[in-house]
């Protein structure tokens, strides 16, 4: 098991993990995980292995990170700013997938490349998604996800025409149905990025 560490936001603990070295890579949770779901399914290992140096957070008021009353996306700029990460690569499932587009249609000089796996509340971007297009993109969702709609990955793949799409396994959390392909995919992925 990774160590877990902790890092003062807004007078709150946040928790994390890591594991790699080279350029970082920000995993970001659903409402259901933590951290260490990325550690439990081997996309930590996968990423290091790949090169890079993954960073699986706690989001505030999950795991063992204390709340803040801010929102997710900002949460993640605030922390970039704290380890003073100009440029990274995101992973977000589901509620951290929203987070992450959140922050990538806001910042999105700060984002190298994308990894979405059944992000929910993409329609709330659709006016702003553009902001994302050119940049790298990995999609990945179930193939019955009863939570994420097909439409939340059709309305990326329309606004960013150089995305990847993926159907991995059956359910909402596709990285726990099939670790697996899910891993496969994001280390094929990321060897592009070195390129």
């Amino acid at each position: 098991m990774l160590e877990g560490k902790f890092i003062r936001l807004d007078g709150a603990n946040i928790h994390y993990i890591e594991a790699g070295k080279g350029f970082p890579v920000m995993l970001f949770h659903g409402a259901s995980f933590n951290c260490r779901t990325y550690e439990e399914t081997g996309t930590i290992e996968t990423i290091a292995n790949s090169g890079f140096h993954a960073m699986s957070i706690d989001f505030p008021g999950f795991g063992k990170s204390e709340s803040i009353g801010i929102p997710l996306h900002e949460f993640i700029k605030r922390l970039m700013d704290l380890m003073d990460i100009d440029k990274v690569v995101m992973l977000g499932a589901s509620m951290g997938g929203e987070a992450v587009v959140g922050f990538a249609v806001k910042y999105p000089g700060r984002v190298k490349a994308l990894m979405l796996a059944g992000a929910v509340g993409v329609s709330e971007y659709k006016d702003e998604l553009r902001n994302m297009s050119g940049k790298p993109m990995l999609l990945m969702w179930g193939k019955n996800d009863p939570i994420s709609p097909a439409s939340n990955y059709q309305l990326l793949m329309k606004c960013n025409e150089s995305a990847e799409f993926y159907s991995v396994g059956e359910r909402h959390a596709c990285y726990l149905d099939d670790s697996r392909g899910f891993n496969k995919h994001i280390s094929e992925f990321l060897s592009k990025l070195i390129k």
